[in-house]
């Protein structure tokens, strides 16, 4: 066993003519700006008039890109290298501060996320808790654990937040610092060893109340009355929409996937949920929320009767439906076509207006109430976790005189 640690070792190496620091350091930036360009979601082009161009994103310029022009793609895929490794000629390594490592890392994350949506989520807690304040504009190199321990508690205090809008807003500081120690800027994220107490510090919330989060049973009973009188009155423009109301109330699809159903993803009882409609990107997208995937859920009697009448009015109105279940032309049924009738229907009944995403806990609640096997439910609900399902998706949908009937029986 020898004496020397890795630091002697490469000193030896160095000073003995055995490696070349120089042609280690070149060999590394080129293998790092392969991987940069490898990267770069934007296209690199020669001009005319002989310049390389290319764009990189800056929220400050329109459409969210500002252009890069060289004279040599040499020194384009050189510009390209600064600005991925957040080296700003301009200024020293060690004046780099949050505010300008920010964009920089934010388009990093970009390229590993489908979900513009998270992007503008990130966006929006800049601008709320990062934008102008002071430790944006630190140095990144003097952020200190007592600095940000004393930043993240205040951030609570101020804002009152819950342990999930704290995470929410934290995922900028912590991922952007840990970008910091991948361009060698610091050695370590300091970020990491700050602690919170989150039984004294967090605020707690409460679990809604069951009658705001899902239908009650006689809710339900009329909505699908007016829903099935509106399809055979024919009174909306899209007519299959109320139809797509009543079969999210017997599956529990988001109402993303409902639309983009189509009748190949019925197989005998089972459905077939594979896409959904990206409402901020206004496509159809073959992968659904979140992580689970593809998931199959089991199709009931009303269900079936609810694609069959969906069936025959295409046929009778002689239209061409690229396969959509509830649709009337080559493209999905619109999404608000679909959730304005909810509000429509709460109006009616003179209650509190419930989304589409009620009618979803209302079928999960009512499986967990049938006592079905909960990992069923949650395979058919499409969620990664049961915890899930029963902490966001279950409620209950006794009236309060049911609940009191339950309760003489349990302890009679």
């Amino acid at each position: 066993m020898n004496n020397y640690n890795s630091n002697e070792v490469l000193q030896y190496l160095v000073e003995n003519g055995i490696i070349d620091l120089g042609n280690v350091e070149k060999d590394m930036k080129k293998q790092k700006m392969q991987k940069i360009l490898l990267g770069h979601p934007y296209s690199i082009k020669q001009g005319k008039n002989g310049r390389w161009t290319t764009y990189v994103y800056d929220e400050k310029y329109p459409k969210n890109r500002r252009q890069i022009a060289k004279s040599s793609e040499e020194k384009l895929h050189e510009a390209l290298y600064n600005h991925y490794c957040g080296i700003d000629e301009s200024k020293p390594q060690n004046e780099m501060t949050l505010e300008t490592l920010y964009p920089r890392w934010l388009e990093l994350k970009s390229l590993h996320t489908d979900a513009p949506t998270y992007i503008t989520r990130i966006g929006n807690e800049w601008k709320k808790h990062y934008e102008n304040t002071d430790i944006v504009k630190v140095p990144v190199t003097k952020l200190t654990k007592l600095m940000l321990d004393e930043w993240a508690h205040r951030l609570i205090k101020n804002n009152n937040m819950s342990k999930k809008q704290y995470y929410n807003c934290t995922v900028i500081m912590n991922q952007a610092l840990d970008y910091a120690v991948d361009l060698e800027v610091i050695e370590k994220n300091p970020f990491k060893a700050v602690k919170i107490d989150g039984k004294r510090m967090f605020r707690h919330e409460r679990k809604k109340a069951s009658e705001t989060q899902i239908y009650t049973r006689s809710e339900e009973a009329q909505l699908k009355r007016m829903a099935w009188d509106d399809f055979e009155n024919r009174v909306k423009v899209h007519q299959l929409s109320p139809l797509a109301v009543l079969f999210q109330f017997e599956t529990g699809v988001r109402i993303g996937e409902l639309v983009a159903l189509r009748y190949e993803d019925v197989n005998g009882r089972y459905l077939h949920v594979q896409r959904m409609w990206r409402r901020d990107a206004k496509e159809i997208v073959e992968h659904t929320k979140g992580t689970y995937g593809d998931r199959e859920v089991i199709l009931t009697s009303e269900a079936l009767r609810i694609i069959e009448s969906a069936r025959k009015r295409q046929e009778e109105l002689g239209v061409s439906t690229d396969g959509y279940i509830f649709s009337i032309t080559d493209e999905p049924v619109s999404y608000y076509a679909v959730s304005d009738l909810y509000r429509k229907y709460c109006n009616k009944m003179g209650i509190e207006v419930k989304s589409s995403h009620k009618s979803r806990k209302t079928v999960i609640s009512s499986m967990i109430d049938a006592n079905m096997n909960i990992n069923t439910i949650r395979e058919m609900a499409g969620h990664a976790d049961e915890r899930t399902t029963y902490n966001n998706y279950c409620f209950d949908r006794s009236t309060e005189d049911e609940r009191i009937e339950q309760m003489e029986r349990a302890l009679a």
